[in-house]
């Protein structure tokens, strides 16, 4: 048995099929058929249903798949381990961050780590809440910045900040006072709002979102994406959305007059740092903490 065998068989689990499998891995179909076959010749073992389209692991093969991932998952802890002088941040971090929350967050942050930390490699990725969590539970990322996770067991999270959400429109409201409005003189429902958005924030403000679903004539619903597109829809057409302050930052200042607070309620997201528990980059993750927290008011931070 040899780690390049390990890596092959997980392949075919993820791809379901050999020659896929095989695109993945950088190698010859026969190549890592043959080894597969090594294997389980070493073993008398069968570690795939062959004759199953797709492709799928015997009972036995699922404990294996499964003994396999821990085994590669201890191999990159100890290359890490090797590789990491005392107290420096260095080595490789997958980090997916909510597509809410993405574009305006990602810029704050991500260049200032990467002139911190000069051997840290980082890859980010933009994804919806729950892509994330399936990708958290297939080992596929490091670590991820959520909105209210649902992942709890077998997970560390850390609590980062509380996000406002406001109102963004090009739509003029004679309402509002010193840009702040009561939710009560919005018409929700012409209010464009990300699916995601709307299914946080419905378990705070349950009665403003079930009147937006009890109503016809609603037109448009954005189900996926991040806000920048829902925002340049407003710009080009009129009409209003709800985003985080966070994107405030990014409004030059004669758009400022657009963006209102609620007066009465305070809906707000609630954003953490989830990863494995005993995941083996916690000096980069607490830097990376450290840096998300740098850049949002004291009185937002989570402790």
């Amino acid at each position: 048995m040899n780690f390049q065998q390990l890596h092959y068989i997980l392949a075919v689990e993820k791809f379901q099929n050999f020659n896929r499998a095989a695109i993945a891995c950088d190698v010859a179909q026969s190549t890592l058929s043959k080894e597969i076959q090594r294997l389980e010749q070493e073993y008398q073992i069968i570690i795939f249903d062959r004759t199953r389209n797709p492709v799928v692991p015997t009972l036995k093969g699922i404990d294996l798949l499964r003994k396999a991932r821990e085994i590669l998952a201890l191999q990159n802890e100890f290359v890490q381990i090797a590789k990491r002088k005392n107290n420096e941040v260095a080595g490789n971090l997958t980090l997916a961050i909510t597509e809410i929350l993405a574009p305006y967050l990602s810029p704050l942050f991500i260049h200032r780590l990467m002139r911190k930390y000069p051997d840290l490699e980082l890859q980010v990725l933009e994804l919806s809440d729950r892509r994330i969590e399936d990708l958290l539970i297939e080992e596929s990322i490091d670590a991820a910045v959520m909105i209210s996770p649902s992942l709890t067991h077998d997970y560390y999270e850390h609590k980062l900040y509380l996000e406002e959400v406001l109102l963004y429109s090009t739509v003029a409201l004679p309402q509002a006072v010193q840009n702040e409005i009561n939710s009560s003189e919005v018409d929700f429902d012409d209010v464009l709002i990300h699916k995601d958005l709307q299914v946080i924030l419905q378990r705070q403000v349950r009665e403003i979102f079930d009147q937006v679903k009890g109503k016809k004539g609603r037109h448009i619903e954005y189900l996926k994406g991040n806000l920048e597109t829902l925002k340049h829809i407003i710009q080009h057409n009129g009409g209003s959305m709800l985003l985080p302050q966070l994107a405030r930052r990014y409004f030059p200042e004669e758009q400022q007059q657009h963006i209102y607070r609620f007066a009465d309620i305070q809906p707000t997201l609630e954003v953490s740092l989830i990863a494995s528990r005993g995941f083996e980059k916690t000096r980069i993750i607490k830097r990376l903490i450290e840096e998300i927290q740098g850049i949002v008011p004291q009185e937002a931070l989570l402790h």
